[in-house]
Order: C-alpha cells, then structure tokens, then sequence
C-alpha cells in the first residue's frame, strides 16, 4: 500500500492488463481496464444499519481490474501476489468469494445468461476493511464490464448496480458510503455521505493544518466480519420495532430519532435494544461533531471523538476483540506523544489511527510489535 500511494490510475491499470496476460496468455478479446478510489470509513459502519450519514476518507489508492470474456464455463480470477491461477469451480476462500461476488454484479448490470470472464485484481486496499475493499472492487468491475461492452458509465447507474451487486452478495444492506465515495471524484480528503438522499459533499480543513492518518491491519478475512453483520441487522430491525411499540410510533429510521429524545427512548425500551439504539444514534449524531472538529482543525476533539466510538462499539456493538482493545490502550497512552485516536474500520481486524504526521511511524512501529505477541495473524501497518 505505501508502495503503491504514489501511482496514478493509468498505472494501475496497466498493471491489472499485464498481470491478466502474463498469467492467462495472449489469446481471446484485448482485456479492457478500469479503476476506483477507496475510502476508510472514518464513522461509516453504522450506515449499514440504516439510513444514516457517514464521513469518509478518501484514500490515494485503489483497486483496478482487467477484464475480457472467455470461452470457459467459469471465470478465471487472478489476485496479484498470487502464485496460482484460480477458478471458480475449484476455488478457495478468498477467490471463491470473489467470484460469487463478479457473478452478482454481472447479474445486476444485466449480462445474466452464461457469460464468462478473466479477471485481474490489483489494489492496494487492506482487505481487512472489509466494505472499503469489496465497494471499491465492485465499482471497478462495473466501469471494467461497461468498457468492455462499449456502454457509456453513468454514475447513478454503477451505484444502483453496485450496491444490487453487493446486497445480493453480502446478503444484507449494504452502505452506500462504500460506493458513492468509490464513485466521487473530488479530490478533499473527506467526504460526508447521507446514505438515505445518496447525495454527498466534501468536507474542507484549514489549509494550514497538519493531520496524519494511518491502518492498523492484522486479519484479512473480511467475510467474518459480515457473517456477524446479519446478526446485528436483526438486532437493529427490532430496536427499531421496540421503539416504534413504545412511544416513537414516527421514528421510521434511527436517522429520525432526535438525540435530545434519545435517554427517553432508552428509557422506554425494553432492556436487549437499548445497546443498539445508543450506539445506532450516536454514531449518526457524532458524524456531524466529526465534521465541527474537521473544520475547526480541533484533532484532540476529533480524537475523543473516534474513542468514543470505540467504546461503544466494545460496549454497545460487539465488533470487537482484544487486539482492538490493545490498539486502544496503545492510543490512550500515546496521546500526549501526538496520537489523537484511533477507531475500528469495516468492523473486522482493521484499525484507523489519527495523529501528527511526525508521531505516526513510531507509533505504528510500536503497535506492529505489541499486537504481534497477541496474534497468530501478521500484523501490518500502513501510512495513508
């Protein structure tokens, strides 16, 4: 990913094209190319819940593909660093789930009917954040389909697709925030996203402010992480149930709920709902103080910010687990060293961390060292 920050998305794509005929050969259509922008959900999990607001950072990196048809019947998927070429039919975790994931979006842009295709991947999102990464991906395979069907590439059309794509496969709501911000192309760092009107804006911070950002990644399954989500999705549909039995007969989406109301509904609800309703409306409130701190160039406020956050999903949300709860005393301790704070992405093993640009690389040295003695998984780091 460090690597990969300083390439622009022609290059990219000349990668993703290279790799596809390097491994499968020269033979069939020329292999057409696309690419998409990530973005780290800042305060954004929440949204796939309901239909709340989100803030996002954009990410210089991305994630292109290379795609031509076949005459097999199966895809062929090729993940760069890799050894073997993979298909679907004898495929494991995780190229079986990308392929389940290009049969859904090839579905939803209408190509249904036996079609198959080649495909390289080359990005340089953590797979550990999970909606980051598949929202980018399916944004890419969509443009990469459309170039290779001559169709023109509407942006109200990829996110339609898109997100039909992903709720199919995902078997759950899936946010908007981790298409539409794949889709901007505004080049501020942040962007607000409203999930309900699927409208969005960028956030703007006083020039002369200095804030540096940076992941913490130590699990890459992000199929785990959404196997939990639809747990937590019934747990939400009847939170909101309770508090429509129970006084708020008008609230018709947690988004709804005014946060002066909220000790009130708390109070009025029954005892298993109340953790989701506080965590499900506070984060949505708190996305608006984000973008306060944002503006002001406040980062200890914007820090306190993302550790409340991070309580609440411990607390509040269970996404959590111990390697969390290290990164956060790691974070707690390093405040007076310049980190501000640090928050769970994608609602798997990813971490982001906020703080002065000079305090990062020690930081994260330090983080990469403690959370290895905690885990068989290898524990990553990386500067955005």
């Amino acid at each position: 990913m460090q690597a990969n920050e300083i390439l622009r998305p022609v290059q990219y794509m000349d990668r993703a094209k290279m790799l596809l005929i390097d491994r499968l050969g020269v033979s069939g259509p020329i292999p057409e190319a696309a690419f998409s922008h990530g973005v780290v959900g800042l305060m954004a999990d929440h949204t796939h819940y309901f239909e709340g607001f989100a803030l996002a950072l954009r990410l210089r990196q991305g994630i292109a593909v290379a795609i031509r048809s076949n005459d097999l019947p199966y895809h062929r998927l090729i993940l760069e660093g890799t050894v073997d070429v993979n298909v679907s039919k004898e495929a494991s975790y995780p190229e079986a789930e990308l392929s389940s994931l290009l049969n859904h979006t090839i579905e939803a842009v209408g190509g249904a009917g036996g079609r198959f295709f080649d495909v390289s991947i080359v990005g340089s999102i953590p797979t550990g954040l999970g909606a980051s990464y598949v929202g980018a991906l399916t944004v890419s395979l969509i443009r990469g389909l459309n170039a290779f069907d001559k169709t023109p590439s509407v942006e109200s059309e990829i996110r339609i697709q898109a997100l039909a794509a992903l709720s199919a496969w995902y078997k759950n709501r899936f946010s908007p925030a981790y298409v539409i911000g794949p889709l901007s192309d505004q080049t501020e760092p942040f962007i607000l996203i409203d999930t309900g009107t699927m409208s969005h804006l960028p956030i703007e911070t006083p020039v002369q402010a200095s804030l540096g950002w940076g992941i913490v990644e130590w699990s890459k399954d992000w199929i785990h992480s959404y196997k939990g989500a639809k747990k937590r999705a019934e747990t939400a549909k009847k939170a909101l149930k309770d508090l429509q039995s129970n006084g708020f007969s008008r609230v018709e989406s947690f988004r709804n709920l005014e946060h002066r109301d909220l000790e009130r509904a708390i109070d009025s609800i029954p005892r298993r709902s109340r953790p989701a309703v506080r965590f499900l409306v506070t984060e949505n409130r708190n996305v608006q103080k984000l973008i306060v701190a944002l503006k002001k160039g406040d980062w200890q406020f914007l820090g306190a910010l993302m550790m409340i956050s991070q309580a609440s999903k411990t607390t509040d949300w269970s996404t959590t687990d111990s390697i969390h709860d290290l990164i956060t005393k790691e974070a707690e301790t390093a405040a007076l060293d310049g980190i501000f704070g640090v928050v769970q992405s994608g609602e798997g093993g990813c971490m982001l961390v906020c703080g002065q640009p000079f305090s990062l690389p020690a930081f994260l040295d330090r983080i990469r060292e403690s959370a290895s003695s905690h885990t068989k998984e290898d524990v990553e780091t990386f500067i955005i």
